[in-house]
């Protein structure tokens, strides 16, 4: 009896340690100052889980071009700087034998900003903010007819804007790590369109199959205001 007893009270003096070990070790790991965000759309990936596109029904068009969306944020404070990155290169072409067409399409997206982060409860959190924009958009057609002569169009159009605009998001707090949020915006842009269309032709009839080219350049202004409706989703972890 006296040997268990001294077991026991040897068991809990060995459980008292390891416990004010691990409560000291606690207490000495510095709370972070900052607590950072990183989130992908995935409109796309829940489509085709939830058959969206077959159901019938009109969806609402996502006109968020941000893929990739980042965020850093004070923890006592809640304020923090976001960042916006979309990316979107496209090439394809077709061929009937006559008509040759291919296109080529560059589109890149950026913001940048700052945010106040609020924690409306255990699951739920809301933020408001502003951001500057820049926005660049390349694309390239060239169209081949072939007959008697053959005729190329190339088009060739760039669009650069800048702007800025306000912006509010909300997220559910899956865990600790995992949440899912959207956003809304309205945003305004100025800036310029340029537009080169080249018309090359050569003439298959004649002896010397001459070859003939027009160009054409055009430079017009471009102002846009956008309101961006929540229906974006993003798949957001926090470390």
């Amino acid at each position: 009896m006296r040997k268990l007893t001294l077991l026991v009270l040897t068991l809990i003096a060995t459980f008292s340690s390891f416990a004010q070990t691990d409560s000291t070790t606690t207490r000495n790991i510095p709370h972070p100052r900052y607590e950072q965000y990183i989130g992908v759309q995935i409109n796309e990936l829940v489509q085709q889980v939830l058959n969206f596109n077959n159901s019938g029904t009109t969806n609402t068009v996502n006109n968020n071009p941000y893929l990739l969306v980042y965020s850093v944020n004070s923890v006592k404070s809640g304020w923090g700087i976001r960042l916006g990155v979309g990316f979107n290169s496209n090439t394809n072409s077709t061929n009937d034998g006559i008509t040759q067409t291919n296109n080529n399409i560059t589109d890149m997206h950026f913001r940048l900003g700052i945010e106040k982060a609020f924690r409306l409860s255990a699951k739920w959190s809301a933020g408001v903010g502003l951001d500057g924009l820049y926005n660049n958009n390349n694309d390239k057609t060239t169209n081949t007819i072939s007959s008697t002569d053959t005729t190329t169009t190339t088009t060739k159009t760039k669009i650069y804007s800048y702007g800025g605009g306000a912006m509010g998001w909300v997220r559910y707090h899956v865990n600790k790590r995992i949440l899912i949020g959207t956003e809304s915006s309205f945003y305004y842009t100025a800036g310029k369109q340029n537009e080169t269309i080249q018309i090359t032709s050569r003439n298959f009839n004649l002896q010397t199959r001459p070859v003939t080219t027009n160009t054409t350049a055009t430079s017009n202004d471009t102002k846009q205001g956008v309101f961006s409706v929540p229906v974006t989703l993003y798949l957001i972890l926090k470390f």
